[in-house]
C-alpha cells in the first residue's frame, strides 16, 4: 500500500494548535480534567499498514493506563493519527482542522467514560 506524502511538521503545528483551541474552548467544569490528558501526535496507527490494515483508517483513540471504572481521574493518553485524518479528508473533501477537532473531543470523551453511544449522542 503506498501512503501519501505529507508535509508532517505543518500537520502537527495544524493539529496542536487545534487541539489546544478547543481545549480553551471546554466548559470550566472539565477543562481542568482535560488538560490532564496527553494528546499524542502520531503519523499513523503503529499497526498500520502492514500488522493491520484497518488500522489505516483510525483517527484516533484513547488509551486508558488505569482501571476500566471509566474514572476521570484514571490516567491515559489521546493519540492523533494526523496521516489517517489528513488521507480521510482528501478522500471525502472534508476540512483537516474541523476532524482533528472531532476527533479529540470523541477521544476526550471516552477519557470521561463514555462509550462510543454516549459520544454520539453528544455529538461528538
Amino acid at each position: 500500500m503506498k501512503l501519501p506524502r505529507y508535509d508532517w511538521p505543518e500537520l502537527e503545528r495544524v493539529a496542536r494548535d487545534v487541539v489546544t483551541e478547543c481545549m480553551s474552548e471546554l466548559p470550566d467544569e472539565i477543562r481542568p480534567a482535560a488538560e490532564k490528558v496527553p494528546c499524542l501526535f502520531k503519523r499513523y496507527h503503529p499497526n498500520a499498514p502492514h500488522i493491520d490494515p484497518e488500522a489505516m483508517y483510525m483517527l484516533g483513540e484513547y488509551i486508558a493506563y488505569g482501571d476500566d471504572s471509566g474514572s476521570v481521574d484514571e490516567s491515559g493518553v489521546i493519540a492523533i493519527y494526523m496521516g489517517a485524518i489528513a488521507w480521510y479528508c482528501e478522500d471525502e473533501g472534508l476540512d483537516y482542522e474541523d476532524e482533528i477537532r472531532k476527533t479529540y473531543l470523541h477521544e476526550l470523551g471516552h477519557h470521561f467514560g463514555w462509550d462510543e453511544e454516549e459520544v454520539e449522542e453528544r455529538g461528538l
